[in-house]
């Protein structure tokens, strides 16, 4: 191969990429409203910012990726939704607490993650031996979702989300394997 197709064949990748990467950030730019209305809901923690930040990135490189990377992803996003919303609601309805002195917050993360599970276990991709990057990237989004929402409540929220959401996926994955 001489030097001009090398130019060519360089030149042609670069625009290929530069067209998925485009592509996938057109794909997320409605997250960004959803972590925004998150960041403003309550005096954010940087953790807070900082997994809204990963996520978006995340979300972002995995669809750039493609293939079975990308596949988990829509799933992810919409399981991810009800703990990442349920909080925001409870704040915006008017019920403001703290992190620690407050006994509706953690009920709501844990009915989120508890929801959220059990509609990843309906939607995520079928765990499969040799075949487990799309289910372990829609738990990943998932998670990382509902943490911007039950972070906002503190340590305590995300623990209590994530154990409703693993409580909510581990028996229809189960149901799902068989």
């Amino acid at each position: 191969m001489g030097a001009l197709e090398s130019g060519f064949e360089a030149r042609s990748r670069r625009a290929y990429e530069a067209g998925r990467l485009t592509h996938a950030l057109r794909r997320v730019s409605p997250l960004v409203p959803l972590m925004a209305l998150a960041l403003l809901g309550c005096s954010p923690s940087p953790v807070v910012l900082f997994c809204a930040v990963s996520l978006i990135v995340g979300v972002t490189l995995l669809l750039w990726r493609g293939q079975e990377w990308s596949v988990g992803v829509a799933p992810g996003i919409t399981a991810g939704l009800l703990p990442l919303v349920f909080p925001i609601l409870a704040q915006v309805g008017g019920h403001l607490c703290t992190a620690g002195s407050c006994l509706l917050l953690p009920a709501v993360c844990a009915a989120g993650g508890l929801f959220g599970g059990l509609l990843l276990g309906i939607v995520a991709p079928r765990p499969r031996s040799g075949r487990m990057v799309p289910f372990i990237v829609a738990c990943s989004v998932a998670s990382l979702m509902g943490a911007v929402g039950c972070l906002l409540y503190g340590l305590v929220g995300l623990v209590i989300m994530a154990s409703g959401m693993a409580t909510g996926t581990a028996g229809l994955v189960v149901l799902r394997r068989a």
